[in-house]
Protein backbone atom coordinates (compact mmCIF):
# COMPACT_ATOMS: atom_id res chain seq x y z
CA UNK A 1 0.00 0.00 0.00
CA UNK A 2 1.47 3.55 -0.81
CA UNK A 3 1.74 5.74 2.09
CA UNK A 4 1.00 9.06 1.95
CA UNK A 5 3.69 11.40 0.20
CA UNK A 6 5.20 14.70 1.55
CA UNK A 7 4.78 17.44 -1.19
CA UNK A 8 6.76 20.04 -1.98
CA UNK A 9 6.20 22.79 -4.06
CA UNK A 10 9.46 24.53 -5.43
CA UNK A 11 7.21 27.21 -7.87
CA UNK A 12 9.16 30.19 -6.55
CA UNK A 13 12.62 28.61 -7.40
CA UNK A 14 12.56 26.65 -10.15
CA UNK A 15 9.86 28.83 -11.86
CA UNK A 16 12.43 31.89 -11.29
CA UNK A 17 14.38 30.82 -13.97
CA UNK A 18 11.74 32.83 -16.41
CA UNK A 19 11.44 35.52 -14.59
CA UNK A 20 14.98 35.95 -12.77
CA UNK A 21 13.05 35.01 -9.67
CA UNK A 22 11.31 38.06 -9.39
CA UNK A 23 7.78 37.62 -8.08
CA UNK A 24 5.28 40.39 -7.10
CA UNK A 25 4.11 40.16 -3.47
CA UNK A 26 0.15 39.96 -4.91
CA UNK A 27 1.52 36.78 -6.24
CA UNK A 28 3.48 35.47 -3.24
CA UNK A 29 0.96 36.35 -0.95
CA UNK A 30 -1.93 34.60 -2.93
CA UNK A 31 0.14 31.90 -3.52
CA UNK A 32 1.40 31.20 0.42
CA UNK A 33 -2.02 30.99 1.74
CA UNK A 34 -3.21 28.98 -1.37
CA UNK A 35 -0.71 26.25 -0.64
CA UNK A 36 -1.17 26.24 2.88
CA UNK A 37 -4.70 25.49 2.21
CA UNK A 38 -4.12 22.67 -0.33
CA UNK A 39 -2.10 20.09 2.04
CA UNK A 40 1.16 20.70 0.32
CA UNK A 41 3.72 20.02 2.87
CA UNK A 42 6.79 22.10 1.83
CA UNK A 43 7.16 25.23 0.28
CA UNK A 44 10.43 26.32 -1.52
CA UNK A 45 10.68 29.30 -1.32
CA UNK A 46 13.50 30.11 -3.54
CA UNK A 47 17.50 29.66 -4.08
CA UNK A 48 20.06 30.94 -1.59
CA UNK A 49 22.60 32.10 -3.92
CA UNK A 50 25.76 34.21 -3.25
CA UNK A 51 26.04 37.21 -4.37
CA UNK A 52 25.47 37.97 -8.45
CA UNK A 53 26.65 40.58 -10.00
CA UNK A 54 23.32 41.36 -11.67
CA UNK A 55 20.07 42.15 -10.93
CA UNK A 56 18.15 38.99 -9.27
CA UNK A 57 14.88 39.12 -7.83
CA UNK A 58 14.17 38.58 -3.72
CA UNK A 59 13.46 34.61 -4.62
CA UNK A 60 17.31 34.02 -6.03
CA UNK A 61 18.67 34.84 -2.63
CA UNK A 62 15.73 34.12 -0.35
CA UNK A 63 17.26 35.81 2.78
CA UNK A 64 15.91 35.33 6.11
CA UNK A 65 15.19 38.92 6.27
CA UNK A 66 12.62 38.72 3.51
CA UNK A 67 11.33 35.53 4.45
CA UNK A 68 10.48 37.46 7.52
CA UNK A 69 8.68 40.05 5.55
CA UNK A 70 6.13 37.76 4.40
CA UNK A 71 3.22 35.95 5.90
CA UNK A 72 4.55 32.89 6.22
CA UNK A 73 1.21 30.07 6.64
CA UNK A 74 2.12 28.21 10.11
CA UNK A 75 2.10 24.26 9.65
CA UNK A 76 3.89 24.40 6.54
CA UNK A 77 7.56 23.89 5.93
CA UNK A 78 9.92 26.86 4.67
CA UNK A 79 12.85 25.42 2.54
CA UNK A 80 15.69 27.20 0.13
CA UNK A 81 18.05 25.65 -2.30
CA UNK A 82 21.96 25.64 -2.56
CA UNK A 83 23.70 25.17 -5.22
CA UNK A 84 27.08 22.60 -4.35
CA UNK A 85 28.90 24.34 -7.08
CA UNK A 86 29.03 27.82 -5.62
CA UNK A 87 29.60 26.41 -2.70
CA UNK A 88 32.29 24.40 -3.31
CA UNK A 89 34.23 27.04 -4.89
CA UNK A 90 33.81 29.68 -2.21
CA UNK A 91 36.95 31.08 -1.51
CA UNK A 92 36.48 29.89 2.76
CA UNK A 93 35.97 26.35 1.82
CA UNK A 94 32.32 24.70 1.54
CA UNK A 95 31.59 25.10 5.57
CA UNK A 96 32.67 29.07 5.27
CA UNK A 97 29.86 29.38 2.52
CA UNK A 98 27.37 28.19 4.44
CA UNK A 99 27.91 30.42 7.49
CA UNK A 100 28.22 33.19 5.03
CA UNK A 101 24.72 31.81 3.91
CA UNK A 102 22.95 30.83 6.89
CA UNK A 103 22.30 31.74 10.72
CA UNK A 104 21.44 28.85 13.13
CA UNK A 105 18.19 27.58 12.71
CA UNK A 106 16.50 28.86 15.56
CA UNK A 107 16.92 32.44 14.39
CA UNK A 108 16.01 31.25 10.93
CA UNK A 109 12.32 30.67 9.03
CA UNK A 110 13.87 28.35 7.23
CA UNK A 111 13.51 24.39 8.12
CA UNK A 112 14.87 22.73 5.04
CA UNK A 113 18.21 23.46 2.79
CA UNK A 114 18.36 21.47 -0.40
CA UNK A 115 21.84 20.68 -1.63
CA UNK A 116 21.78 20.09 -5.35
CA UNK A 117 24.66 18.50 -6.44
CA UNK A 118 26.04 17.03 -9.94
CA UNK A 119 27.25 13.56 -9.21
CA UNK A 120 30.71 14.62 -9.51
CA UNK A 121 30.03 17.40 -6.62
CA UNK A 122 28.15 14.58 -4.69
CA UNK A 123 30.82 13.21 -2.37
CA UNK A 124 32.71 16.52 -2.04
CA UNK A 125 29.26 17.68 -0.72
CA UNK A 126 29.29 16.13 2.70
CA UNK A 127 31.18 19.67 4.57
CA UNK A 128 27.95 21.59 3.43
CA UNK A 129 25.49 19.35 4.55
CA UNK A 130 27.31 18.60 7.68
CA UNK A 131 27.48 22.60 8.66
CA UNK A 132 24.04 23.23 7.69
CA UNK A 133 22.67 20.35 10.35
CA UNK A 134 25.60 21.54 12.71
CA UNK A 135 23.50 24.75 12.35
CA UNK A 136 20.20 23.01 12.98
CA UNK A 137 18.97 22.68 9.99
CA UNK A 138 17.27 19.43 7.87
CA UNK A 139 19.42 18.25 5.09
CA UNK A 140 18.21 17.00 1.44
CA UNK A 141 20.67 16.08 -1.02
CA UNK A 142 19.42 16.50 -4.59
CA UNK A 143 20.62 14.28 -6.94
CA UNK A 144 21.08 16.25 -10.51
CA UNK A 145 20.83 14.77 -13.56
CA UNK A 146 20.38 10.83 -12.80
CA UNK A 147 19.08 9.71 -15.80
CA UNK A 148 20.74 7.19 -17.18
CA UNK A 149 23.65 6.67 -14.10
CA UNK A 150 24.74 3.45 -13.54
CA UNK A 151 23.10 1.24 -10.64
CA UNK A 152 26.03 0.07 -8.85
CA UNK A 153 26.76 4.24 -9.00
CA UNK A 154 23.48 5.33 -7.57
CA UNK A 155 23.69 2.51 -4.87
CA UNK A 156 27.18 3.75 -4.00
CA UNK A 157 26.33 7.34 -3.42
CA UNK A 158 23.27 6.67 -1.67
CA UNK A 159 25.10 4.62 0.61
CA UNK A 160 27.76 7.35 1.10
CA UNK A 161 24.88 9.61 2.03
CA UNK A 162 24.04 7.51 4.36
CA UNK A 163 27.31 7.59 6.35
CA UNK A 164 27.46 10.96 6.58
CA UNK A 165 24.39 10.57 9.08
CA UNK A 166 23.35 14.15 8.55
CA UNK A 167 20.98 14.20 5.17
CA UNK A 168 17.52 13.76 5.98
CA UNK A 169 16.35 13.36 2.51
CA UNK A 170 17.73 11.76 -0.38
CA UNK A 171 16.21 13.26 -3.60
CA UNK A 172 16.69 11.88 -7.36
CA UNK A 173 16.10 14.83 -10.52
CA UNK A 174 15.48 14.03 -14.04
CA UNK A 175 17.29 17.44 -14.48
CA UNK A 176 17.42 16.68 -18.27
CA UNK A 177 13.69 15.52 -18.62
CA UNK A 178 14.52 12.30 -20.47
CA UNK A 179 13.69 9.25 -17.77
CA UNK A 180 10.97 7.12 -18.31
CA UNK A 181 8.84 4.80 -15.99
CA UNK A 182 10.76 2.01 -16.19
CA UNK A 183 14.23 4.38 -15.40
CA UNK A 184 12.47 5.88 -12.30
CA UNK A 185 11.90 2.30 -10.83
CA UNK A 186 15.09 1.26 -11.56
CA UNK A 187 16.34 5.10 -9.84
CA UNK A 188 14.30 4.38 -6.81
CA UNK A 189 15.30 1.05 -6.15
CA UNK A 190 19.32 1.56 -7.01
CA UNK A 191 18.82 4.39 -3.90
CA UNK A 192 17.06 2.26 -2.23
CA UNK A 193 20.16 -0.37 -1.64
CA UNK A 194 22.38 1.93 -0.29
CA UNK A 195 19.73 4.52 1.46
CA UNK A 196 17.23 3.47 4.32
CA UNK A 197 15.47 6.56 4.60
CA UNK A 198 13.10 8.81 2.41
CA UNK A 199 13.83 8.66 -1.18
CA UNK A 200 12.24 12.23 -3.26
CA UNK A 201 12.33 12.66 -7.02
CA UNK A 202 12.09 15.88 -8.85
CA UNK A 203 10.78 15.48 -12.25
CA UNK A 204 10.70 17.57 -15.66
CA UNK A 205 8.69 17.43 -18.57
CA UNK A 206 10.66 17.61 -21.26
CA UNK A 207 9.15 14.76 -22.59
CA UNK A 208 6.22 15.31 -21.48
CA UNK A 209 6.45 12.35 -18.45
CA UNK A 210 6.23 14.20 -15.30
CA UNK A 211 3.65 13.78 -14.25
CA UNK A 212 3.55 9.60 -14.99
CA UNK A 213 7.39 10.04 -13.50
CA UNK A 214 6.12 11.01 -10.23
CA UNK A 215 3.06 8.93 -9.74
CA UNK A 216 5.64 5.86 -10.65
CA UNK A 217 7.95 7.11 -8.33
CA UNK A 218 5.56 6.73 -5.39
CA UNK A 219 4.35 3.43 -6.39
CA UNK A 220 8.19 2.63 -5.92
CA UNK A 221 8.74 3.53 -2.66
CA UNK A 222 9.61 7.38 -2.64
CA UNK A 223 8.11 9.03 -0.67
CA UNK A 224 8.71 12.74 -1.27
CA UNK A 225 7.82 14.58 -4.02
CA UNK A 226 7.87 17.93 -6.08
CA UNK A 227 6.03 20.19 -7.94
CA UNK A 228 5.05 23.79 -9.26
CA UNK A 229 1.96 25.42 -10.33
CA UNK A 230 1.31 25.49 -13.77
CA UNK A 231 4.59 23.23 -14.36
CA UNK A 232 6.52 26.59 -14.06
CA UNK A 233 10.33 25.54 -14.36
CA UNK A 234 13.38 25.48 -16.30
CA UNK A 235 12.82 24.45 -20.12
CA UNK A 236 9.64 22.98 -20.33
CA UNK A 237 8.63 22.68 -16.56
CA UNK A 238 7.71 20.48 -14.11
CA UNK A 239 4.54 18.36 -13.04
CA UNK A 240 1.80 20.72 -12.26
CA UNK A 241 1.46 20.96 -8.40
CA UNK A 242 -2.63 21.06 -9.52
CA UNK A 243 -2.49 18.24 -11.18
CA UNK A 244 0.23 15.90 -9.01
CA UNK A 245 -2.31 16.69 -6.26
CA UNK A 246 -5.55 15.48 -7.74
CA UNK A 247 -3.87 12.23 -9.11
CA UNK A 248 -2.93 11.94 -5.06
CA UNK A 249 -6.63 12.86 -4.11
CA UNK A 250 -7.56 10.47 -6.31
CA UNK A 251 -5.99 7.23 -5.46
CA UNK A 252 -6.39 8.31 -1.75
CA UNK A 253 -2.76 9.47 -0.88
CA UNK A 254 -2.97 11.94 1.68
CA UNK A 255 -5.17 14.55 2.62
CA UNK A 256 -5.28 17.39 0.01
CA UNK A 257 -7.38 20.12 -1.58
CA UNK A 258 -5.96 20.98 -4.91
CA UNK A 259 -8.99 23.01 -5.77
CA UNK A 260 -7.64 25.77 -3.01
CA UNK A 261 -4.95 26.70 -6.32
CA UNK A 262 -7.05 26.28 -8.95
CA UNK A 263 -7.66 30.15 -9.12
CA UNK A 264 -3.61 30.49 -8.93
CA UNK A 265 -3.31 28.47 -11.82
CA UNK A 266 -5.76 29.79 -14.06
CA UNK A 267 -4.74 33.39 -12.91
CA UNK A 268 -1.98 35.18 -12.02
CA UNK A 269 0.15 31.83 -13.24
CA UNK A 270 -1.58 31.48 -16.33
CA UNK A 271 -0.57 34.71 -17.14
CA UNK A 272 3.05 34.39 -16.18
CA UNK A 273 2.80 30.92 -18.70
CA UNK A 274 1.93 33.00 -21.65
CA UNK A 275 4.55 35.55 -21.45
CA UNK A 276 7.01 32.87 -20.63
CA UNK A 277 5.81 30.14 -23.07
CA UNK A 278 7.00 27.14 -20.72
CA UNK A 279 5.53 23.74 -21.05
CA UNK A 280 6.15 20.28 -23.37
CA UNK A 281 7.07 20.89 -26.99
CA UNK A 282 9.45 19.31 -29.78
CA UNK A 283 12.04 21.34 -29.06
CA UNK A 284 12.26 20.17 -25.25
CA UNK A 285 11.08 16.88 -26.12
CA UNK A 286 14.49 17.01 -29.00
CA UNK A 287 16.44 18.26 -25.64
CA UNK A 288 15.71 15.67 -24.01
CA UNK A 289 16.25 12.99 -26.49
CA UNK A 290 19.84 14.34 -27.34
CA UNK A 291 20.49 14.81 -23.61
CA UNK A 292 21.11 18.27 -24.04
CA UNK A 293 20.50 20.92 -21.12
CA UNK A 294 16.84 22.41 -21.49
CA UNK A 295 18.26 26.01 -20.64
CA UNK A 296 19.39 25.87 -23.79
CA UNK A 297 16.03 25.73 -25.69
CA UNK A 298 14.73 27.94 -23.29
CA UNK A 299 17.65 30.65 -23.95
CA UNK A 300 17.39 30.41 -27.47
CA UNK A 301 13.53 31.25 -27.34
CA UNK A 302 13.50 33.81 -25.11
CA UNK A 303 16.23 35.50 -27.35
CA UNK A 304 13.45 35.85 -29.65
CA UNK A 305 15.70 35.68 -32.85
CA UNK A 306 16.34 32.21 -33.72
CA UNK A 307 13.23 29.99 -35.62
CA UNK A 308 12.86 26.76 -35.20
CA UNK A 309 14.78 25.95 -38.02
CA UNK A 310 18.21 27.68 -36.26
CA UNK A 311 17.15 25.97 -32.80
CA UNK A 312 16.59 22.24 -34.39
CA UNK A 313 20.24 22.77 -35.78
CA UNK A 314 21.60 24.13 -32.69
CA UNK A 315 20.55 20.80 -30.94
CA UNK A 316 21.88 18.85 -33.36
CA UNK A 317 25.85 20.73 -32.66
CA UNK A 318 24.94 20.21 -28.98
CA UNK A 319 23.74 16.49 -29.29
CA UNK A 320 27.23 15.82 -31.27
CA UNK A 321 29.56 17.53 -29.07
CA UNK A 322 27.73 16.87 -25.89
CA UNK A 323 25.99 19.50 -23.55
CA UNK A 324 24.32 18.01 -20.51
CA UNK A 325 25.56 21.13 -18.74
CA UNK A 326 24.71 24.64 -19.89
CA UNK A 327 27.35 27.81 -20.75
CA UNK A 328 26.69 30.42 -23.01
CA UNK A 329 30.01 30.21 -24.45
CA UNK A 330 28.73 26.44 -25.86
CA UNK A 331 25.17 28.52 -27.22
CA UNK A 332 26.90 30.65 -29.02
CA UNK A 333 29.31 28.07 -30.63
CA UNK A 334 26.09 25.99 -31.10
CA UNK A 335 24.22 28.60 -33.04
CA UNK A 336 27.18 29.99 -35.21
CA UNK A 337 28.43 26.31 -35.52
CA UNK A 338 25.57 24.80 -36.92
CA UNK A 339 25.13 26.90 -39.79
CA UNK A 340 28.29 26.51 -41.22
CA UNK A 341 31.33 28.01 -39.42
CA UNK A 342 33.90 25.92 -40.85
CA UNK A 343 35.62 27.31 -43.81
CA UNK A 344 34.76 30.15 -46.27
CA UNK A 345 35.27 28.42 -49.65
CA UNK A 346 33.01 27.21 -51.81
CA UNK A 347 33.87 24.96 -55.20
CA UNK A 348 31.73 28.16 -57.22
CA UNK A 349 33.23 31.48 -57.71
CA UNK A 350 29.93 34.41 -58.06
CA UNK A 351 32.39 36.23 -59.86
CA UNK A 352 30.47 38.25 -63.03
CA UNK A 353 27.28 36.16 -62.13
CA UNK A 354 25.56 39.03 -61.18
CA UNK A 355 26.84 41.01 -64.70
CA UNK A 356 26.30 45.00 -63.50
CA UNK A 357 22.64 44.15 -63.37
CA UNK A 358 20.71 44.78 -60.42
CA UNK A 359 19.74 42.05 -57.72
CA UNK A 360 16.55 41.75 -56.03
CA UNK A 361 16.57 40.13 -53.08
CA UNK A 362 12.63 38.64 -51.92
CA UNK A 363 11.98 37.85 -48.44
CA UNK A 364 8.72 36.39 -46.96
CA UNK A 365 7.62 39.11 -45.09
CA UNK A 366 3.91 40.40 -45.81
CA UNK A 367 4.97 42.68 -48.60
CA UNK A 368 6.25 40.78 -50.28
CA UNK A 369 2.63 39.12 -50.91
CA UNK A 370 0.63 42.50 -50.48
CA UNK A 371 3.08 44.24 -53.69
CA UNK A 372 3.45 40.68 -55.53
CA UNK A 373 1.57 42.16 -58.41
CA UNK A 374 4.24 45.39 -58.86
CA UNK A 375 7.03 43.29 -57.84
CA UNK A 376 6.45 40.98 -60.92
CA UNK A 377 6.03 43.87 -63.61
CA UNK A 378 9.08 45.43 -62.14
CA UNK A 379 10.98 42.06 -62.97
CA UNK A 380 9.63 42.14 -66.37
CA UNK A 381 10.10 45.18 -66.96
CA UNK A 382 13.89 45.28 -65.62
CA UNK A 383 15.42 41.64 -65.65
CA UNK A 384 17.13 42.23 -62.45
CA UNK A 385 18.66 39.39 -60.81
CA UNK A 386 16.05 37.69 -58.76
CA UNK A 387 17.57 35.66 -55.43
CA UNK A 388 14.81 34.41 -53.03
CA UNK A 389 15.59 33.57 -49.34
CA UNK A 390 15.43 30.33 -48.79
CA UNK A 391 11.76 28.60 -50.80
CA UNK A 392 9.61 31.57 -49.94
CA UNK A 393 6.26 29.14 -51.93
CA UNK A 394 4.26 32.65 -51.69
CA UNK A 395 6.60 33.80 -54.58
CA UNK A 396 6.49 32.58 -58.12
CA UNK A 397 9.24 30.17 -59.23
CA UNK A 398 9.37 31.55 -62.89
CA UNK A 399 10.24 34.78 -61.70
CA UNK A 400 13.32 33.64 -59.35
CA UNK A 401 16.87 33.79 -60.97
CA UNK A 402 17.75 31.59 -57.75
CA UNK A 403 17.00 30.24 -54.31
CA UNK A 404 19.58 31.01 -51.55
CA UNK A 405 20.03 29.06 -47.81
CA UNK A 406 22.76 28.20 -45.52
CA UNK A 407 21.10 27.06 -42.74
CA UNK A 408 20.96 23.05 -42.27
CA UNK A 409 18.05 21.96 -41.09
CA UNK A 410 16.28 24.55 -43.39
CA UNK A 411 18.24 23.23 -46.32
CA UNK A 412 16.95 19.78 -45.03
CA UNK A 413 13.55 20.61 -44.71
CA UNK A 414 13.06 21.85 -47.94
CA UNK A 415 15.08 19.44 -49.81
CA UNK A 416 12.22 18.28 -51.41
CA UNK A 417 10.47 21.85 -52.81
CA UNK A 418 13.94 22.50 -53.89
CA UNK A 419 13.94 19.12 -56.30
CA UNK A 420 10.45 20.82 -57.89
CA UNK A 421 11.09 24.50 -58.33
CA UNK A 422 13.89 23.79 -60.91
CA UNK A 423 16.23 27.08 -60.29
CA UNK A 424 19.59 26.98 -58.86
CA UNK A 425 20.19 26.70 -55.12
CA UNK A 426 23.11 28.73 -54.12
CA UNK A 427 24.31 27.49 -50.62
CA UNK A 428 27.31 26.26 -48.87
CA UNK A 429 27.49 22.80 -49.93
CA UNK A 430 30.73 22.21 -48.38
CA UNK A 431 29.74 22.92 -44.96
CA UNK A 432 26.57 20.69 -44.71
CA UNK A 433 26.21 16.92 -43.54
CA UNK A 434 26.42 14.17 -46.42
CA UNK A 435 22.91 13.67 -45.41
CA UNK A 436 21.95 16.81 -46.54
CA UNK A 437 23.73 16.28 -49.67
CA UNK A 438 22.08 13.24 -51.00
CA UNK A 439 18.77 14.99 -50.23
CA UNK A 440 19.74 17.86 -52.53
CA UNK A 441 20.79 15.04 -55.45
CA UNK A 442 19.18 16.47 -58.51
CA UNK A 443 19.07 19.92 -57.40
CA UNK A 444 21.72 22.45 -59.15
CA UNK A 445 23.58 23.70 -56.23
CA UNK A 446 26.24 26.54 -56.31
CA UNK A 447 28.69 26.09 -53.81
CA UNK A 448 29.04 29.23 -52.39
CA UNK A 449 31.26 28.76 -49.09
CA UNK A 450 30.12 30.26 -45.36
CA UNK A 451 32.01 30.46 -42.15
CA UNK A 452 31.08 32.59 -39.51
CA UNK A 453 33.31 34.76 -36.47
CA UNK A 454 31.56 37.47 -34.81
CA UNK A 455 32.75 41.00 -35.81
CA UNK A 456 33.96 39.45 -38.88
CA UNK A 457 32.43 40.45 -42.27
CA UNK A 458 34.49 39.81 -45.71
CA UNK A 459 33.49 38.37 -48.97
CA UNK A 460 35.59 36.82 -51.62
CA UNK A 461 34.39 35.53 -55.11
CA UNK A 462 33.77 31.95 -53.65
CA UNK A 463 32.61 32.35 -50.07
CA UNK A 464 32.37 34.94 -47.29
CA UNK A 465 32.95 35.22 -43.55
CA UNK A 466 29.84 36.54 -41.59
CA UNK A 467 29.15 37.67 -38.39
CA UNK A 468 25.76 36.02 -38.23
CA UNK A 469 24.46 33.08 -39.89
CA UNK A 470 21.75 34.93 -41.25
CA UNK A 471 20.76 33.90 -44.65
CA UNK A 472 20.37 37.86 -45.39
CA UNK A 473 23.84 38.31 -44.98
CA UNK A 474 24.87 35.78 -47.22
CA UNK A 475 22.96 36.77 -49.41
CA UNK A 476 24.44 40.40 -49.39
CA UNK A 477 27.74 38.77 -49.30
CA UNK A 478 26.72 36.61 -53.10
CA UNK A 479 25.32 39.85 -54.29
CA UNK A 480 28.56 41.53 -54.02
CA UNK A 481 30.68 38.58 -54.87
CA UNK A 482 28.66 38.45 -58.05
CA UNK A 483 28.97 42.15 -58.99
CA UNK A 484 25.79 43.29 -58.47
CA UNK A 485 25.38 47.35 -59.16
CA UNK A 486 22.81 47.34 -56.60
CA UNK A 487 20.67 45.13 -54.28
CA UNK A 488 16.52 45.58 -53.67
CA UNK A 489 15.09 44.36 -50.81
CA UNK A 490 11.67 43.10 -50.69
CA UNK A 491 9.51 41.39 -47.94
CA UNK A 492 12.44 42.93 -45.65
CA UNK A 493 9.72 44.02 -43.26
CA UNK A 494 11.15 44.20 -40.02
CA UNK A 495 10.50 43.94 -36.41
CA UNK A 496 9.80 46.77 -33.73
CA UNK A 497 13.49 47.96 -32.95
CA UNK A 498 12.58 46.41 -29.49
CA UNK A 499 12.71 42.98 -30.67
CA UNK A 500 15.88 40.97 -30.54
CA UNK A 501 15.67 39.93 -34.32
CA UNK A 502 14.95 43.20 -35.37
CA UNK A 503 18.42 44.67 -33.39
CA UNK A 504 20.70 41.03 -34.70
CA UNK A 505 19.35 42.19 -38.54
CA UNK A 506 19.74 46.06 -37.92
CA UNK A 507 23.15 45.53 -36.85
CA UNK A 508 24.29 42.93 -39.46
CA UNK A 509 23.07 45.66 -42.14
CA UNK A 510 24.68 48.63 -40.36
CA UNK A 511 28.10 46.38 -40.48
CA UNK A 512 27.64 45.78 -44.36
CA UNK A 513 26.89 49.10 -45.30
CA UNK A 514 29.88 49.99 -43.26
CA UNK A 515 31.86 48.46 -45.83
CA UNK A 516 33.62 50.66 -48.50
CA UNK A 517 33.15 47.72 -50.76
CA UNK A 518 29.49 47.08 -49.90
CA UNK A 519 26.61 47.42 -52.79
CA UNK A 520 24.11 49.97 -52.43
CA UNK A 521 21.08 48.56 -50.56
CA UNK A 522 17.55 50.03 -51.10
CA UNK A 523 13.80 48.79 -49.19
CA UNK A 524 11.54 48.99 -51.97
CA UNK A 525 8.40 47.79 -49.95
CA UNK A 526 7.90 49.10 -46.37
CA UNK A 527 10.06 47.97 -43.32
CA UNK A 528 11.54 49.56 -40.01
CA UNK A 529 15.44 48.85 -41.10
CA UNK A 530 17.80 51.98 -41.00
CA UNK A 531 18.11 51.52 -44.83
CA UNK A 532 17.32 53.78 -48.21
CA UNK A 533 13.57 53.38 -49.63
CA UNK A 534 11.93 53.47 -52.58
CA UNK A 535 9.13 52.13 -54.21
CA UNK A 536 8.79 49.30 -56.16
CA UNK A 537 6.04 51.57 -57.56
CA UNK A 538 8.21 54.39 -59.06
CA UNK A 539 8.92 54.44 -62.28
CA UNK A 540 12.75 55.89 -62.03
CA UNK A 541 13.40 52.46 -59.83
Amino acid sequence: MVSSPRFLDCTFRDGGYYNDWDFSPEVVASYLQACSESGVSVLEMGFRFMAQGRFFGAHAYTTDDFLSSLPLPRGVGIAVMVNAKGMLAHAGGPAAAVDRLFSPRKKSPVALVRVAAHFAEAQSSRPIAARLKELGYDVALNLMQAAGKPEVELTRLATDAASWGCVDVLYFADSLGNMDDVGVRRTVAALRRGWPGPIGIHAHNNMGQGLLNSMVAVESGASWVDGTITGMGRGAGNPATELLLLEFSRRGWGQFSPEQIFHLAIGPFEALRKEHNWGPSLLYHLSATYGVHPTYVQEMLGKGNYNAHHIIGALEFLRESGASAYSDYRLQEALMGHAGAGGSDGAWSAHGWAGGRSMLLVASGPQTKNHLAALCRYIERCNPVVVCLNTNPGFPADKVTAYVACNKTSLLMDSDRYQSLCRPLIAPLSAVPDVIRSKLKGVQVLDFGMGVEPNAFSIKSNGCLLPVPLVAAYALALAEASGAAKVLLAGFDGYTPSDPRYQEMSQMLKRYQSRPQSVPLIAVTPTTYEVAQDSIYSPNL
